[in-house]
């Protein structure tokens, strides 16, 4: 097994060999197979070694923690910089940041909103960082079950932590889905840029992080209640080998040359034994030939055939006596077309009139009208309809019509 100092080296190695791949992702934020001039052989081992992340598709950028270390080595200021931060407050920053960018936009400091972008940028990172790590570290602890402690009650401690870290990013997530970022950043200036960077590395990701902490959670829930269990076990166990120190020649009766069972077995529950014949067994087949002869017989259901019919004749179809009348105002609207010409008539003073449609509201007549005149109608082609309408308020966005004036030819 190799030696941790050699491990370090081996890193530190793989860094210096594709230093200039690290320094271009550093200063131009991303770097593709383009870069690399080992045809993406350097890319390769710099993902491998979790110092090159993938960023968009083909493309990868610098590990968050790579990053700060270079930030804070070429004494790079980083604006609203959260040290320490968790998952939820990294969360939080995003729409901040995203409101800056608005005001920046808004008030045309260009520089200050790209910088606010870049800003922006490494807080999706360092976010999809927090919360990869996060998930990557829990399911190494839940698998192996806590193997960096030896007692079952830090194991216990550590399983109510990491519970409790679960459902704090869990709550995180679900902030993140409520807020509908990808609709806030849709109506920001400069949303496009910052939604290029969220796409690929969060919102894509949520319902994959969902089933990992779905996951996580099951197998802590799983492992807190063996714990739970397993400390009951061992606390009888406990008890038994004190009273072995205590009682050193102690021997268990032998209880088949007991008559009467001592009382602590009396405490067990028993096991609950139900005899079944072995149907595999030959010498078994006449007893279960006489069982099978003592069921009675099943009859089936008798179903009936079917009883065959004779086909009836169609019946008649009646003519619908109401289907070739026509309406009172049907009437009255051809021959108010009929009657029309260059001069404008009254739509109301023409319906005053007419006594069979007087029981007609006029406001159902002007309606009717209206209607008439937006079927474009072959026989209504050159009549010109002329609403007449009250004044009404500018900003009711109402208009109130009091009659129509019908004419032929001025259109």
């Amino acid at each position: 097994m190799a030696d941790k100092s050699d491990l370090v080296i081996n890193h530190l190695s793989e860094i210096y060999k594709h230093r200039e791949l690290v320094a271009a992702a550093y200063h131009h934020g991303s770097v593709d197979a383009s870069d690399d001039p080992d045809g993406g052989r350097g890319l390769y081992r710099l993902n491998q070694a979790r110092i090159l992340v993938p960023y968009r598709e083909g493309t990868y950028r610098l590990a968050t923690s790579l990053a700060k270390h270079l930030d804070e080595v070429l004494q790079v200021e980083r604006l609203y910089s959260v040290v320490g931060a968790d998952v939820a407050d990294l969360a939080k920053r995003l729409p901040e940041i995203a409101n800056f960018v608005a005001h920046a936009a808004f008030d045309g400091r260009t520089d200050d909103a790209d910088r606010y972008i870049d800003e922006f940028d490494r807080a999706v990172f360092e976010l999809a960082d927090s919360v990869t790590g996060a998930l990557q570290l829990l399911r190494i602890l839940a698998d192996n079950s806590f193997a960096n402690v030896s007692t079952y009650a830090e194991k216990r401690r550590q399983n109510e932590f990491y519970l409790e870290r679960v459902e704090r990013i869990s709550e995180a997530l679900g902030a993140i889905q409520s807020n509908d970022m990808i609709q806030s950043l849709e109506s920001t200036p400069e949303g496009e840029r910052l939604l290029e960077s969220y796409r690929s590395q969060i919102a894509n990701h949520l319902s994959e992080w969902r089933a990992q902490l779905l996951d996580i959670t099951a197998i802590l829930r799983e492992y807190l209640f063996r714990t739970r269990q397993i400390e009951l076990i061992a606390r009888r166990m406990r008890a038994f080998e004190l009273f072995l120190k205590r009682t050193p020649y102690y021997a268990p009766a032998d209880l088949d040359a007991t008559t009467d069972a001592p009382q602590w077995v009396r405490r067990a529950v028993g096991f609950s034994l139900v005899a079944h014949a072995s149907v595999q067994d030959a010498a078994q087949e006449e007893l279960l030939l006489d069982i099978a002869r003592s069921i009675p017989a099943v009859k089936p259901p008798s179903v009936n055939p079917p009883r065959l019919g004779t086909l009836l004749p169609d019946a008649s179809v009646l003519p619908d006596e109401f289907e070739a009348q026509t309406k009172p105002w049907q009437e009255a609207m051809s021959a108010l077309l009929e009657a029309v010409d260059a001069t404008p008539i009254s739509a109301l003073t023409w319906k005053a009139e007419r006594p069979e449609i007087a029981a007609l509201d006029d406001d159902i007549w002007l309606l009717c009208l209206l209607h008439e005149e937006a079927l474009h109608r072959k026989r209504s082609a050159n009549v010109c309809f002329e609403p007449v309408a009250a004044s009404a308020d500018r900003l009711s966005g109402m208009i109130r019509i009091t009659d129509i004036l019908i004419s032929k030819g001025r259109q």
